[in-house]
Order: C-alpha cells, then structure tokens, then sequence
C-alpha cells in the first residue's frame, strides 16, 4: 500500500530540523526531526513505507524492523489527523 499527503496537506522543512506540516481545514502540526526525516523519506520513495523504512534505516546504520514499525505507527497516526491517506 502507498501512502500520500492528503488533499491540500503541504510540508515546509524548518531550520531546526523539523518540519511544518500545514492543512487549511485543520490548521498547522510540526514534526519532530525524526518525523520530517520520515515524511521526506515517503515523499521520496513515492509513498511506499517499506522502501522508505530501508533507506531511513540504511542512513541510521539502524535495524529495519525497528525503523519500519515506529514509522507504521507514525504515518498511522498522521492518517488519524487527515495528514496522510492511502494511495488510490
């Protein structure tokens, strides 16, 4: 399943590291540098979590599985807030 940034979701990387996720109907969210590493690692990897999960995880020199199961929970959450959707 691919995952994508719903309808009218827009992000802007910060200075800190952190990244600004701005929606017009529910206003803005930041996401920790670790989020925003997440976020541009699914918009690169076109939405496909797995693929995005392998190359955090090559970058962190960190185990796969525990990259891929914080950033399942992580884009579930983002879902949840309407910032994310499954891919039609």
């Amino acid at each position: 399943m691919r995952i994508v940034a719903a309808d009218g979701v827009t992000g802007t990387a910060l200075a800190d590291g952190r990244m600004k996720v701005r929606t017009a109907e529910r206003g803005e969210f930041r996401c920790s540098p670790v989020g925003s590493a997440m976020w541009v690692a699914l918009r690169v990897n076109d939405g496909f979590l797995e693929l995005a999960a392998s190359s955090l995880a090559d970058a962190w020199q960190t185990d796969e599985v525990k990259v891929r199961t914080a950033m399942h929970a992580w884009a579930e959450r983002l879902m949840d807030a309407g910032l994310l959707k499954a891919a039609a």
